[in-house]
C-alpha cells in the first residue's frame, strides 16, 4: 500500500491523462490565474505546481503537472499553451527535474 500513489501516478501518465511542463511563467501578478483561464480546459487539473529557480527579473520558470480529463485533449492542451505566449517545455516523469 505504501507504493499506491506512485502506481496511480504511472497509470495515469501510461494513459496520456497526466503531463509535467516546464513552464517560464511571466513575474506579474495573475500569471497562474491567466494559464489556469487560458490553457487548461474544463476538465483539466494542476496536479503538481513547483518554480524552480529564477534566472530572469522577465520569467520564472514552474515545473507543472497536469492531468487531463481526456487524454486525447492533449494535443489542445499543447496547442493552447503555444497560444498563451507562455514558453513551455514538456518534462518526462522519471527526468531528474521532474522529481522531488
Amino acid at each position: 500500500m505504501s507504493r499506491y500513489a506512485e502506481i496511480v501516478e504511472r497509470s495515469l501518465i501510461h494513459e496520456g491523462r497526466k503531463h509535467y511542463f516546464l513552464v517560464d511563467f511571466p513575474q506579474q501578478p495573475g500569471a497562474l490565474r491567466t494559464f489556469l483561464d487560458t490553457v487548461l480546459g474544463p476538465e483539466d487539473d494542476i496536479t503538481y505546481f513547483e518554480y524552480v529557480k529564477r534566472n530572469s527579473r522577465e520569467t520564472g520558470p514552474a515545473l507543472v503537472g497536469v492531468e487531463l480529463g481526456n487524454p486525447t485533449d492533449y494535443p489542445f492542451l499543447v496547442q493552447r499553451i503555444e497560444d498563451s505566449g507562455m514558453h513551455a517545455t514538456e518534462v518526462a516523469y522519471d527526468s531528474p527535474s521532474s522529481s522531488s
